[in-house]
C-alpha cells in the first residue's frame, strides 16, 4: 500500500484538478514534483519502489514542475553538451537551454516590430523556458487558458496578460479579470461578448467595461503558413465590423486581432490580413485601441526556406501606414515558436539499433510530437555523442544514413513519421541531440506509458555557427 500524508493528497489532488494554484495547496514545489512523479511511476511499476536512486536523482537535474513564484529550484549549468553527457550519462531525455539564443531573438522581435512583443504561452510553458523568456526582456504574455493565467500571475505577478483564446470555458473570463487583473481578451460572437460582459460585471456597471479591451478576431487566408489556424476561430469583415460598434456600444474598448497560421512562409500573408483589417475599420466607422498581428512568425528550421525576421517586420509596418489608425493605438504580436525554438534541445538516447531502425527514449508522445504530423516539412538538426575509449564524451561524424525512429512507448504509433538522417555509424548507447525543439515539444509531452521528459540543464556558451543562420 502507497502512505501519502493526508495533507500532501489534498494538497497535490487540488492542483491537479486545478482547484487552486501551487502556492495555495501547502505542498512544497520540489516535493511536489518529486513525489507526484514518484506516485505515478510507483504504480506503474507495481508499487515496487516509491525511493529513487540517488543516480536517478542525479540524471534528472531540474524539474520545470518543481518551481513556484516564490521558490525556483536552479537549473544546473553546463559548458556544453559534452559536458551534460559525460556528467549525467543520463539514460532520460534532458532538455538543454541555450540562453544566448532566446536573447538573440527577443532583441530581433524589440528592435524590429513596430509594437510590443507577446509570448504565446502555449508553444512552450516550462517554467525555465518562461524564465527564459522573461529574462530576455518579455514581458507580456498571450496566454489561451485559465491554467496559463494562473501559471503567468503565480510566476511574473507584474506581468501583463492577454486572454486570447476567443472562445474560453465558462467562468474564466471572470475568473482571470478578478483574481488575475486581465484586461485584454479576444472574442469573434456576439455570444461571447455578452459572456464576457456578464461574468466581469461589466454589463452592469459603466466603469468596469471602460476597463476591458476585446480584440475581434477576424478570419483571415492562411495559405501561407504550414499549420492553418482560421477554420476554428474568426468571424467575416462584416462580422467583425459589427462586432466593434456593439463592444463600443457597451462602453469597452474595440481592438482586432488576426492569425495567419503555424509556421508562416510568406512575409505577404501579413499584408493582406492588414489590408482586411482595414476593410473592418471602414466598415465599422469607429477608432480603434489596438491592433494584434498574432502569431505565425516562423522557426528557422531545416528543410524549409523561411525569409529573414527583418523582412515580417517590414511588410507589417508598411501596411500599417496605409490604415486608418487613431493615434495611439497599440500594435502587439504574440509569437511563440519565433521566440523559442532556437533555445532549447533535447538530449536523447539510443536504446537499441536494429539494420536501419532506431529505438530511443523520446518519441511522439514526448518532445518529438511535430513529427507526427502529416505533410510536415521540418526537420530539427540533430548531432550524436558517444563515448570514446578515453571514456570522454566526442561527437560521432560520419557519412549519413536514413534511419527510421521510434520512441520509448509500447505503442507503434510512437514511431517518427519521416526518416531521420543521421551518422550511420549511430549505436545502442549513442546520444542524439535535436536541436531547436523549443517548441511544441515540453507543451505537447504526455505522461503516456509513464514516460515524461522533464529534466532540464542550462548550456553556459554555444559553439560557435551552432545553429543555422537568419
Amino acid at each position: 500500500m502507497i502512505h501519502v500524508k493526508a495533507d500532501f493528497a489534498r494538497g497535490l489532488n487540488s492542483l491537479l484538478a486545478g482547484q487552486r494554484p501551487l502556492s495555495a495547496t501547502g505542498v512544497d514545489g520540489r516535493s511536489l514534483a518529486c513525489l507526484s512523479t514518484t506516485i505515478v511511476a510507483g504504480v506503474l511499476a507495481g508499487c515496487e519502489d516509491l525511493h529513487p536512486s540517488p543516480e536517478r536523482q542525479h540524471a534528472m537535474p531540474g524539474s520545470s514542475h518543481s518551481i513556484t513564484a516564490a521558490s525556483a529550484l536552479p537549473v544546473t549549468r553546463y559548458a556544453s553538451v559534452q559536458e551534460v553527457i559525460e556528467t549525467l550519462q543520463p539514460d532520460l531525455p534532458v532538455y538543454a537551454l541555450h540562453p544566448p539564443e532566446f536573447r538573440r531573438v527577443a532583441d530581433a522581435f524589440r528592435q524590429g516590430f513596430p509594437g510590443e512583443t507577446m509570448y504565446a504561452v502555449k508553444a512552450n510553458h516550462a517554467l525555465p523556458v518562461l524564465d527564459m523568456v522573461q529574462a530576455a526582456g518579455i514581458n507580456r504574455f498571450d496566454v489561451a487558458s485559465i491554467a496559463e493565467v494562473r501559471y503567468i500571475a503565480e510566476r511574473f505577478p507584474a506581468a501583463c496578460m492577454n486572454f486570447m483564446a476567443p472562445v474560453r470555458i465558462r467562468g474564466t473570463t471572470g475568473e482571470a479579470f478578478r483574481l488575475y487583473g486581465v484586461r485584454h481578451f479576444a472574442l469573434d460572437s456576439q455570444e461571447e461578448l455578452q459572456s464576457a460582459l456578464e461574468e466581469t460585471g461589466a454589463s452592469q456597471d459603466p466603469s468596469l467595461a471602460a476597463s476591458l479591451t476585446f480584440y475581434v478576431r477576424l478570419q483571415v487566408p492562411a495559405d501561407g503558413a504550414l499549420l492553418e489556424l482560421s477554420s476554428k476561430f474568426g468571424v467575416s469583415v462584416s462580422g467583425a465590423a459589427a462586432l466593434l460598434r456593439a463592444i463600443a456600444a457597451s462602453g469597452a474598448q474595440p481592438a482586432l486581432t488576426f492569425h495567419v497560421g503555424s509556421q508562416c512562409l510568406f512575409p505577404s500573408s501579413y499584408k493582406t490580413a492588414l489590408a482586411r483589417c482595414g476593410e473592418v475599420m471602414r466598415q465599422a466607422g469607429i477608432p480603434i485601441t489596438a491592433i494584434d498581428v498574432g502569431g505565425g512568425f516562423p522557426g528557422y528550421y531545416q528543410n524549409v526556406t523561411v525569409p529573414p525576421l527583418e523582412e515580417y517586420f517590414a511588410v507589417i509596418r508598411d501596411e500599417l501606414k496605409s490604415l486608418p489608425l487613431p493615434t495611439g493605438c497599440t500594435i502587439l504580436c504574440e509569437p511563440g515558436r519565433a521566440l523559442v525554438a532556437d533555445g532549447m534541445s533535447v538530449i536523447t538516447q539510443v536504446s537499441l539499433r536494429r539494420g536501419q531502425t532506431l529505438y530511443i527514449n523520446d518519441g511522439i508522445y514526448g518532445s518529438l510530437n511535430e513529427y507526427a504530423l502529416k505533410n510536415w516539412p521540418v526537420r530539427y538538426p540533430a548531432r550524436v555523442y558517444t563515448t570514446a575509449p578515453n571514456g570522454r564524451i566526442r561527437e560521432k561524424k560520419s557519412r549519413p544514413a536514413a534511419f527510421k525512429v521510434y520512441g520509448p512507448t509500447c505503442d507503434s504509433l510512437d514511431v517518427l513519421n519521416y526518416l531521420i538522417d543521421l551518422p550511420d555509424q549511430v549505436a545502442a548507447g549513442d546520444w542524439i541531440e535535436f536541436q531547436k525543439t523549443g517548441a511544441y515539444s515540453c507543451a505537447l509531452r504526455t505522461a503516456f506509458n509513464g514516460f515524461y521528459p522533464d529534466s532540464f540543464v542550462t548550456i553556459e556558451r554555444d559553439e560557435p555557427a551552432r545553429f543555422t543562420s537568419r
